[in-house]
C-alpha cells in the first residue's frame, strides 16, 4: 500500500470537513448557526481584552472536543496568527492616535521612539481576539459539519433550493481551491518552477501571480463543467424540491439552542450592568498595579 501523500491530506486543509461523533457533530446545522451569530454578536459588543481572550480560549477547547487535534488546530490557525501578529505590532507602531491623547507605558528597549502606547496596544489586541475567534468559530462549523446537511436545513426553513446550493457550491469549493492550489505547486515545482531561491520582490511576484492565474484558470473551468453538468440535469425545473435525507431537530438542539440563548442575554445584561457582579479589570489596571507593587 502507498504512502500517504501529507501534502494533499484533506484534514490539513483549513474549511475542510471530516466526521466525527463530537457533540459539535451531532448537532442540527441550524443550531451552529444560531451559536456563530450569537457568538458574532457578543464579539463586537465586547469591549474588554480579557474577556475577548477568554471567549477565543474557549473556542480553541471547544474546537479539540470536536475531534479537532491541537496539532492539526495549530496548523490552521498559524497563517492567520503570523498576521494578526504582524498587524498587532504595525498597529502599536504606526497608529493615528495623538501621544499628547494616550498613555505611554514603556519604552521598547529603553528607546525614546519606540513608545508603547494605552490606546494604540489595546486596540491592536482587541483586534487580534476578534479575529482569533471569528476565524476559530468558522474552523469549527465547517470541520463539523457537513454541507449537505446545511443544505437540506436551510430548504427545511423554506429557503429556495436554488440560492441553498448555490451557497453549498460555494463553500465546497474552498477545500477544493486549496486542493488545486497544492497541486498546482507541486506540478510547478516538478518542472523545476520555484525552486531557486527568491532573491527580488520581482520573482517573488512572477512566481505568486503564476501560481494565481494557473489556479483562476482551474478554477474557472470546474465552474464551467459544473454550470453544464446543473443544466442538464435541468437543475432549477421544479420550484420544489423533494430530498432523501431529512434534517430535523432533536432535543439536544433545542437543549444546546437555549443554553446559547441564555448565556447570550446574561453576558448582555453584565456588560449593560444590570447584574450585581463585579467588572473585569482591565490590562492597563492590572499593568499599574503591578508597577506600583514594585
Amino acid at each position: 500500500m502507498g504512502t500517504k501523500n501529507k501534502a494533499l491530506d484533506h484534514k490539513k486543509f483549513i474549511f475542510a470537513y471530516f466526521p466525527g461523533k463530537s457533540l459539535m457533530h451531532r448537532l442540527n446545522p441550524i443550531s451552529k448557526i444560531i451559536f456563530l451569530v450569537l457568538l458574532t454578536i457578543l464579539t463586537f459588543t465586547i469591549n474588554s481584552v480579557i474577556f475577548l481572550a477568554s471567549i477565543s480560549f474557549f473556542l480553541i477547547v471547544l474546537a479539540l472536543t470536536s475531534g479537532i487535534t491541537l496539532k492539526n488546530l495549530v496548523k490552521k490557525l498559524k497563517f492567520i496568527i503570523f498576521i494578526l501578529i504582524f498587524s498587532v505590532v504595525l498597529n502599536i507602531f504606526f497608529n493615528a492616535i495623538p501621544s499628547d491623547q494616550d498613555v505611554v507605558l514603556f519604552y521598547l528597549f529603553n528607546l525614546s521612539f519606540l513608545p508603547i502606547r494605552r490606546l494604540a496596544l489595546y486596540f491592536a489586541l482587541r483586534a487580534l481576539f476578534i479575529v482569533l475567534t471569528l476565524y476559530t468559530s468558522a474552523i469549527i462549523f465547517t470541520s463539523t459539519t457537513s454541507m449537505k446537511d446545511f443544505v437540506y436545513s436551510l430548504i427545511r426553513l423554506k429557503i429556495p433550493y436554488s440560492y441553498c446550493f448555490s451557497f453549498m457550491v460555494g463553500i465546497r469549493y474552498i477545500p477544493s481551491i486549496e486542493d488545486e492550489a497544492k497541486t498546482i505547486a507541486l506540478a510547478q515545482r516538478a518542472r523545476g518552477l520555484g525552486l531557486e531561491k527568491i532573491s527580488s520582490i520581482k520573482k517573488a511576484y512572477n512566481l505568486i501571480f503564476e501560481r494565481l492565474v494557473t489556479t483562476l484558470v482551474s478554477i474557472l473551468r470546474k465552474t464551467h463543467t459544473t454550470s453544464i453538468s446543473m443544466e442538464s440535469r435541468c437543475f432549477g425545473l421544479y420550484k420544489k424540491r423533494t430530498n432523501l435525507i431529512k434534517i430535523s431537530f432533536k432535543a439536544k438542539d433545542i437543549i444546546f439552542i437555549l443554553l446559547c440563548i441564555g448565556v447570550f442575554i446574561t453576558i448582555i445584561l453584565y456588560l449593560l450592568k444590570l447584574l450585581p457582579l463585579p467588572p473585569i479589570p482591565s490590562l492597563y489596571n492590572i499593568f499599574t498595579n503591578n508597577l506600583m507593587m514594585l
